[in-house]
Protein backbone atom coordinates (compact mmCIF):
# COMPACT_ATOMS: atom_id res chain seq x y z
CA UNK A 1 0.00 0.00 0.00
CA UNK A 2 2.60 2.55 0.79
CA UNK A 3 4.61 1.73 -2.24
CA UNK A 4 1.78 3.20 -4.05
CA UNK A 5 1.60 5.97 -2.57
CA UNK A 6 5.49 6.18 -3.49
CA UNK A 7 4.70 6.56 -6.97
CA UNK A 8 1.72 9.15 -6.06
CA UNK A 9 4.68 11.63 -4.93
CA UNK A 10 6.62 11.40 -7.78
CA UNK A 11 3.89 13.62 -10.24
CA UNK A 12 3.41 15.86 -6.69
CA UNK A 13 7.35 16.71 -6.26
CA UNK A 14 7.79 16.98 -10.16
CA UNK A 15 10.68 19.74 -10.48
CA UNK A 16 10.61 20.95 -6.61
CA UNK A 17 13.70 21.24 -4.66
CA UNK A 18 11.56 21.49 -1.15
CA UNK A 19 8.06 20.79 -0.96
CA UNK A 20 5.26 19.77 1.68
CA UNK A 21 1.47 19.01 1.14
CA UNK A 22 -1.07 17.22 2.47
CA UNK A 23 -3.01 14.50 0.87
CA UNK A 24 -5.74 11.71 0.78
CA UNK A 25 -5.90 8.89 -0.21
CA UNK A 26 -8.75 6.30 -1.57
CA UNK A 27 -7.97 2.97 -2.00
CA UNK A 28 -10.19 0.87 -4.32
CA UNK A 29 -10.40 -2.83 -4.87
CA UNK A 30 -12.30 -3.26 -8.22
CA UNK A 31 -13.50 -6.65 -7.73
CA UNK A 32 -15.62 -5.82 -4.83
CA UNK A 33 -15.60 -2.83 -5.12
CA UNK A 34 -14.30 -1.94 -1.67
CA UNK A 35 -12.68 1.37 -0.46
CA UNK A 36 -10.16 2.06 1.80
CA UNK A 37 -9.33 5.99 3.13
CA UNK A 38 -6.10 7.42 4.21
CA UNK A 39 -4.51 11.04 4.61
CA UNK A 40 -1.46 12.30 5.59
CA UNK A 41 1.38 14.70 5.21
CA UNK A 42 4.24 14.33 2.22
CA UNK A 43 7.46 16.31 1.96
CA UNK A 44 10.50 16.77 -0.52
CA UNK A 45 14.02 17.65 -0.46
CA UNK A 46 15.81 17.28 -3.40
CA UNK A 47 17.93 15.31 -4.24
CA UNK A 48 16.79 11.86 -2.52
CA UNK A 49 14.87 12.58 0.39
CA UNK A 50 11.06 12.16 0.59
CA UNK A 51 8.61 11.17 4.00
CA UNK A 52 5.28 10.15 3.70
CA UNK A 53 3.38 10.14 6.82
CA UNK A 54 0.38 9.25 7.43
CA UNK A 55 -2.01 10.90 9.93
CA UNK A 56 -4.86 8.11 8.78
CA UNK A 57 -4.01 5.19 9.67
CA UNK A 58 -1.68 6.65 12.20
CA UNK A 59 1.46 5.15 12.48
CA UNK A 60 1.74 4.25 8.96
CA UNK A 61 4.66 5.80 6.73
CA UNK A 62 7.11 5.55 3.79
CA UNK A 63 10.63 7.03 3.75
CA UNK A 64 13.21 7.69 1.14
CA UNK A 65 16.33 8.74 1.76
CA UNK A 66 19.38 7.83 -0.69
CA UNK A 67 19.10 4.36 -1.91
CA UNK A 68 17.62 3.04 1.55
CA UNK A 69 13.35 2.53 1.74
CA UNK A 70 11.80 2.17 4.99
CA UNK A 71 8.18 1.59 5.54
CA UNK A 72 5.18 0.46 7.92
CA UNK A 73 2.03 -0.41 6.76
CA UNK A 74 -0.86 -2.64 8.17
CA UNK A 75 1.87 -2.93 10.91
CA UNK A 76 4.21 -4.28 8.57
CA UNK A 77 7.50 -2.78 8.33
CA UNK A 78 10.02 -3.13 6.08
CA UNK A 79 13.78 -1.63 5.64
CA UNK A 80 15.73 -2.23 2.40
CA UNK A 81 18.47 -1.14 0.62
CA UNK A 82 17.36 -0.41 -2.64
CA UNK A 83 20.73 -0.78 -4.53
CA UNK A 84 20.50 -4.64 -3.81
CA UNK A 85 16.80 -4.74 -4.56
CA UNK A 86 15.44 -4.65 -7.88
CA UNK A 87 12.43 -4.47 -7.35
CA UNK A 88 12.40 -1.59 -5.53
CA UNK A 89 15.22 0.15 -7.07
CA UNK A 90 12.95 0.63 -9.83
CA UNK A 91 10.02 1.84 -7.20
CA UNK A 92 12.47 3.97 -5.90
CA UNK A 93 13.72 5.45 -9.29
CA UNK A 94 10.67 6.05 -11.01
CA UNK A 95 9.39 7.80 -7.78
CA UNK A 96 12.67 9.91 -7.75
CA UNK A 97 12.65 10.22 -11.79
CA UNK A 98 9.33 11.92 -11.56
CA UNK A 99 10.11 13.78 -8.25
CA UNK A 100 12.68 15.31 -10.56
CA UNK A 101 10.21 16.33 -13.44
CA UNK A 102 12.41 12.92 -15.54
CA UNK A 103 9.14 11.80 -16.60
CA UNK A 104 10.32 10.20 -19.73
CA UNK A 105 13.14 8.34 -17.92
CA UNK A 106 10.25 6.67 -15.62
CA UNK A 107 8.64 5.46 -18.96
CA UNK A 108 10.61 3.83 -20.22
CA UNK A 109 12.21 2.06 -17.16
CA UNK A 110 8.61 1.01 -16.84
CA UNK A 111 8.27 0.16 -20.54
CA UNK A 112 5.27 2.94 -20.54
CA UNK A 113 3.76 5.10 -23.22
CA UNK A 114 3.78 8.33 -22.10
CA UNK A 115 0.87 10.86 -22.89
CA UNK A 116 1.32 14.56 -21.58
CA UNK A 117 -1.70 16.97 -22.57
CA UNK A 118 -2.78 20.37 -21.24
CA UNK A 119 -5.83 21.66 -20.94
CA UNK A 120 -8.07 24.99 -19.09
CA UNK A 121 -4.46 24.69 -17.26
CA UNK A 122 -4.29 21.38 -15.88
CA UNK A 123 -1.59 19.23 -17.44
CA UNK A 124 -2.01 15.70 -17.69
CA UNK A 125 0.37 13.02 -17.95
CA UNK A 126 -0.15 9.57 -18.47
CA UNK A 127 1.98 6.63 -18.32
CA UNK A 128 0.83 3.13 -19.59
CA UNK A 129 2.57 -0.19 -19.70
CA UNK A 130 2.87 -1.54 -23.18
CA UNK A 131 2.53 -4.91 -21.83
CA UNK A 132 0.54 -6.73 -19.16
CA UNK A 133 2.77 -7.68 -16.30
CA UNK A 134 1.98 -10.35 -12.47
CA UNK A 135 3.01 -6.86 -10.75
CA UNK A 136 2.92 -3.23 -11.22
CA UNK A 137 1.17 -0.85 -12.99
CA UNK A 138 -1.36 -1.12 -15.49
CA UNK A 139 -1.39 3.30 -15.93
CA UNK A 140 -0.32 6.11 -14.08
CA UNK A 141 -2.00 9.46 -14.47
CA UNK A 142 -1.03 12.42 -12.69
CA UNK A 143 -2.68 15.96 -13.43
CA UNK A 144 -0.92 18.96 -12.09
CA UNK A 145 -2.18 22.77 -11.69
CA UNK A 146 1.10 25.47 -12.19
CA UNK A 147 3.71 22.60 -11.98
CA UNK A 148 1.68 21.03 -8.85
CA UNK A 149 0.28 17.43 -8.93
CA UNK A 150 -3.34 18.13 -7.74
CA UNK A 151 -4.39 14.34 -8.21
CA UNK A 152 -2.75 10.94 -8.96
CA UNK A 153 -4.72 7.79 -10.27
CA UNK A 154 -2.33 4.32 -9.69
CA UNK A 155 -4.27 1.63 -11.69
CA UNK A 156 -2.41 -1.82 -10.88
CA UNK A 157 -2.60 -5.24 -13.17
CA UNK A 158 -4.64 -6.79 -10.53
CA UNK A 159 -7.46 -4.85 -10.13
CA UNK A 160 -6.47 -2.17 -7.57
CA UNK A 161 -7.03 1.41 -8.07
CA UNK A 162 -5.64 4.32 -6.07
CA UNK A 163 -6.61 7.66 -5.90
CA UNK A 164 -4.54 10.93 -4.56
CA UNK A 165 -5.72 14.73 -4.17
CA UNK A 166 -2.62 17.20 -2.99
CA UNK A 167 -3.74 20.18 -1.21
CA UNK A 168 -1.27 22.66 -0.50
Amino acid sequence: MLLLAALVCCSWLAGAQDLESSFTQTRTIKASGKSIHSEGVVSFKAPDQLTMTYTDPQGEYLIISGPMLRSNSQGQQLSIDTSKNPRFKNLRNTLMNCIMGEYETAAADNDAELKVTEKNGVKTVTMTARKTAPRGYSQIIMEYVKNRPVRMVLEEFGGILTEYIFKY
